[in-house]
């Protein structure tokens, strides 16, 4: 079962980069390509054959149009900001307990990486906020006391993985452009976050 899991997310994972990486191929006006016969030709008084001018580029916007942006339309959405608030939060608790129990700039690094949790979760929140109009924000929550320094580290790292491939998972299930484009984000940070804990490891 976790193995057909892991195969979903890795599929997942790689339709949301090909779509992210298709916006980003060409965006100059069609009229700037080379053509051999661009517009076809035309006979001026003289019987000469010219060229056509090319159209003037019309104006475009990457703006989404036809979209619903943080509203309740998106209320589907709810249940998994809200989940991801709450894991957001426990990893900044353990980061905070862990950087307790160490010195020198590992801690300042854990308790970094606590600090963009807690960031994470309040631009969960708002958004929460801007779609059903619920402030959510769990308070009182409480994180075992780390066992061992490298096991939890090695906790986090996944943690921070499975974070990962479930923001993307959420961009690609959303059609909110604005939830996509937070999603992808936290998606990218939570990897780098993965990143700054392997080089714990490494260091330990």
């Amino acid at each position: 079962m976790d193995e057909t899991r892991d195969l979903d997310r890795e599929a997942v994972i790689q339709r949301v980069w090909k779509r992210v990486m298709e916006g980003r191929e060409e965006t100059f006006p069609l009229a700037l390509k080379e053509d051999p016969e661009p517009h076809g030709s035309l006979q001026n008084e003289e019987g000469d054959a010219g060229i056509l001018p090319a159209p003037m580029p019309q104006e475009r916007s990457d703006f989404p149009t036809g979209a619903v942006f943080l509203g309740e339309g998106s209320l589907d959405c709810a249940p998994f900001l809200q989940e991801m608030i709450r894991r957001e939060l426990t990893r900044m608790r353990e980061y905070q307990a862990l950087a307790k129990r160490t010195g020198g700039p590992q801690a300042r690094v854990l308790q970094a990486l606590a600090q963009e949790g807690k960031g994470h979760a309040k631009r969960l929140s708002a958004a929460c906020f801007l779609i059903s109009g619920v402030r959510y924000w769990p308070e009182g929550g409480r994180t075992a006391p780390p066992t061992s320094y490298l096991g939890t580290l090695r906790h986090g790292f996944g943690e921070e993985q499975r974070a990962m491939t479930d923001y993307l998972a959420g961009a690609e299930a959303t059609s909110d452009p604005c939830l996509r484009q937070l999603f992808l984000e936290l998606a990218k940070t939570a990897w780098e976050r993965a990143c700054k804990i392997r080089a714990l490891v490494e260091q330990a």
